[in-house]
């Protein structure tokens, strides 16, 4: 917006200046001399309007009689039977009125009508209509003075529009980036990290500041990099690869995303690359637990269409076993093993019958510390022979649990089997029983055993996978077998040479009556 010097009057020489908007019309009162107006002033100017033409042009001021130039964006009426033009300004109630020439009516007519589209832009109005209006006023203007003046008004008019376009185009963009659910980055040339949106905070648990203008490298796992940088490197030139990486969040944890690759183009040539995830890593672990469903679905078919055949022979054999070593001296080592190690098919053949297909189970409310307890009796033997104390510590008024007492107790068995056998040099169990909020169980068993390394406690519970020499990997199976079926959950943590710790959640009933 320009400036105009003018005086208060023609005796003062001290110069104000007021901005064009303001204006509404410049009056001329002799050759250099001009009156001019505000909606509720007046002031003094004596100079040339040569300098000036251009700009007032191109704000919108119009001659519309040889005595006044008058800011068309501030007429409010026109009257052509009195040839006049009333202007204000802004929401004031002051206006002022010039004459305008006969000539000039329809030119004021046609003016008012383009200059009120140009309004309608400051609105963020954009009317489809607006394009033809100005082709039609412009098609019949046969004065070059007036065609002149609609040029005008339409080239200012595109600009703006055109602006308007951008802007819109820009907050479009910035609000597809800023509210996207999904993690966006963009990177320069080098690699360097330009620009991220707040989803990319959620998902790596930096800030801003931690990755704006750094490398993306400390966010990319080291085994993924090499295969990442590859992909980079096929954007670049042009490609829009797919992949799936690991990120490295800011607390080490790690984040599966989905990602796609975009070129940045500018001016035609690739100035640096998009990238735009999807947090999958809930979809990782579902499919994880579909693949473990999926073997334990292929154990149990199998189970149910072996077990019982093979325990009919079975039997046959463990009789005429004993029956050989009733007739037969010298040789008893030798029959032990081979009863201990059909004992051992034997065993395995239980464990498949109780995943091959829903039990028939019988649900009640029932104690898991008295449970316990009563397991502890049963496995107390075994725990002596191998210097194993068993320490139990409970809430007082626990919740009840509603489940099958057998089932139960096959787990705390399964359980206290497994610390046994990863103490051979003696050592503690604790088994602890908290009451915890909405009403749930918590059942801790720790034990001070050689431990899990951290990479094989994903994959415990899947069949015949196991860290015993011995083991079947059925027992920890049909564990989670039961605690899944009775709507509870197991979570098993380990750290090497100090111990493992088993945590089961379950839902409780009713408070045990004391």
């Amino acid at each position: 917006m320009q400036k105009i010097p003018v005086i208060r009057d023609k005796k003062s020489s001290d110069i104000t200046i007021i901005p064009s908007d303001e204006v509404v019309k410049i009056e001329c009162v002799r050759d250099k001399e001009y009156i001019i107006h505000t909606v509720s002033d007046k002031y003094y100017w004596a100079a040339s309007l040569e300098a000036f033409e251009e700009w007032l042009y191109e704000e919108g001021f119009r001659l519309i009689d040889q005595m006044n130039v008058v800011n068309m964006n501030h007429v409010t009426e026109y009257e052509p039977r009195k040839g006049t033009v009333t202007l204000q300004h802004g929401h004031t109630t002051h206006y002022k009125t010039a004459s305008a020439a006969w000539i000039h009516g329809e030119h004021i007519t046609n003016v008012m009508n383009l200059l009120g589209k140009m309004k309608d832009l400051d609105k963020g109005i954009i009317d489809d209509e607006a394009d033809r209006i100005f082709e039609n006023i412009l098609a019949q203007e046969e004065d070059h003075r007036f065609a002149r003046s609609y040029a005008m008004i339409k080239a200012l008019y595109d600009k703006k529009k055109t602006e308007l376009l951008l802007e819109e185009s820009e907050l479009r963009y910035k609000s597809l980036f800023e509210h996207n659910p999904d993690p966006i980055c963009s990177l320069n040339l080098a690699g360097l990290i330009t620009s991220v949106n707040p989803a990319m905070f959620g998902v790596t648990g930096y800030a801003e500041e931690d990755l704006l203008h750094r490398t993306i490298n400390p966010l990319i796992s080291p085994e993924d990099y090499t295969r990442w940088l590859d992909h980079f490197e096929e954007t670049l030139n042009g490609m829009t690869p797919h992949y799936e990486i690991t990120f490295v969040r800011k607390d080490g944890n790690p984040v599966e995303l989905s990602v796609f690759n975009f070129p940045i183009f500018v001016n035609k040539q690739i100035a640096g690359v998009y990238m735009i995830g999807q947090d999958i890593s809930e979809r990782k672990r579902a499919e994880e637990m579909i693949l473990r469903s999926e073997k334990l679905s292929i154990v149990g078919q199998l189970a149910a269409g072996v077990a019982h055949e093979i325990r009919n022979p079975l039997t046959s054999l463990k009789g005429f076993v004993q029956l050989l070593q009733s007739k037969v001296s010298g040789y008893d080592n030798y029959f032990e093993i081979m009863i201990d190690e059909l004992e051992r098919i034997n065993f395995i053949v239980s464990e498949f019958l109780v995943i091959a297909k829903p039990q028939v189970v019988k649900y009640q409310p029932k104690n898991a510390f008295i449970i316990l307890e009563n397991t502890i009796m049963l496995l107390g033997s075994q725990a002596m022979i191998h210097n194993v104390d068993i320490v139990t510590e409970a809430d007082p008024d626990l919740p009840e649990i509603n489940c099958d007492e057998n089932q139960i107790k096959q787990v705390f068995i399964n359980i206290l089997n497994n610390s046994i056998d990863a103490m051979p040099e003696g050592g503690q169990i604790r088994a602890e029983f908290r009451k915890m909020e909405g009403g749930k169980l918590l059942m801790r068993f720790t034990d001070q055993g050689c431990g899990i390394p951290e990479d094989r406690i994903p994959r415990l519970g899947e069949p015949f996978y196991t860290t015993k020499e011995k083991g079947t990997g059925l027992g920890l199976m049909v564990t989670f077998k039961i605690i899944e079926n009775h709507g509870g959950s197991m979570k098993i943590s380990s750290e090497q040479g100090k111990g493992t710790t088993v945590d089961i959640y379950m839902q409780g009933v009713r408070k045990i009556r004391s």
